[in-house]
């Protein structure tokens, strides 16, 4: 039948050791640094109000699949079920490795904060009766820390077209709410075009207009950005459609991103408030732990080419200033 020819086919594949198009690092290293995620949809939560859920991550939780085990087969055996657990199941002590997983979390979760905490204190300052767009300004900033963890997400598993196409209409976004910003509330809203936004925003980051190239790129799947979805080996090229070299090219992406929204807002804080809060100046904390992590990854794989390039971007993103 065709399915068994599919899975005898497979099963006669060789292991071969392949590298990405534009790296002489092995993917394996790649699937160490960076592995994929789970997808799946979790159709079963704890929580019994409305909102977030509770999930089961840490190692003490894993008990909970031992207890299951037991109670399963004391019903099948007609035993105790504290018998059952002693003598029919063991604790299970392994974990899963997740590479730079929770470096990764962790600089989002940070980088993440900060944003938030520039929303709230626009917000606080705006006056009552406010006649500007500045409070449709911080509204739809706020609303676009959403494509943020669209992307991230994305990221985790795997993804990286998806990734940059979400990311670029987020830096339109970004660059929108700028714009607004800036305006006195007299002019026409349906005016504002997307190259005045983003020019807006490159007065504040010069190099945010290659960041948008690059992910332009992607967008419309130029042929040096084509190539970043092969592997090649020593007699095949094989197609990526997701995986952990896209996720480390994801990553940068999501941080570069995020480094240069953080970018501006240091620019533009100084004509948003009298004494620009330190909570909003810390930001800066997150932009050095984002340098640090992007030097670390190009000296884990030092052979990546995309990467590199991604890190030279950075570099002019921080470097550079209005």
């Amino acid at each position: 039948m065709r399915g068994w020819g599919i899975a005898k086919r497979r099963s006669n594949l060789k292991e071969v050791e392949t590298t990405p198009w534009h790296s002489h690092e092995s993917v394996e290293r790649y699937n160490s640094l960076f592995p994929i995620l789970p997808g799946f949809v979790a159709r079963y939560t704890v929580g019994l109000q409305p909102g977030d859920r509770v999930g089961l991550p840490d190692k003490h939780s894993l008990r909970l699949r031992r207890d299951i085990l037991a109670a399963l087969v004391a019903d099948r055996l007609s035993i105790g079920i504290a018998y059952a657990r002693r003598q029919y199941t063991k604790e299970d002590d392994q974990s899963r490795w997740l590479g730079l997983t929770d470096t990764i979390d962790n600089i989002y979760s940070e980088g993440r904060k900060y944003l938030g905490w520039y929303i709230s204190f626009e917000r606080d300052q705006i006056p009552e009766g406010d006649k500007s767009f500045r409070t449709h300004s911080i509204n739809f900033f706020y609303r676009n820390l959403g494509s943020l963890d669209a992307a991230k997400r994305l990221a985790d598993l795997g993804y990286l077209c998806e990734v940059a196409n979400i990311l670029r209409s987020a830096l339109e976004q970004f660059a929108f709410c700028s714009k607004l910003s800036s305006l006195s509330g007299t002019e026409d809203f349906k005016s504002v075009r997307p190259v005045q936004s983003l020019n807006h925003f490159k007065s504040y980051v010069p190099a945010a207009g290659q960041l948008y190239g690059l992910m332009s790129k992607y967008t419309h799947f130029e042929y040096d950005h084509h190539t970043h979805f092969f592997t090649s080996g020593p007699d095949e090229i094989q197609t990526i459609q997701k995986g952990p070299v896209l996720r480390a090219y994801a990553t940068h992406l999501l941080f570069i991103t995020m480094v240069c929204v953080a970018k501006y807002i240091l620019a533009a804080a100084p004509t948003q408030f009298s004494k620009v809060p330190k909570s909003i100046l810390d930001i800066d904390t997150f932009i050095e732990n984002v340098y640090l992590y992007s030097d670390d990854v190009c000296c884990m794989l030092p052979r990546d080419a995309v990467l590199a390039s991604m890190d030279i971007l950075l570099q002019d993103i921080v470097r550079k200033t209005a």
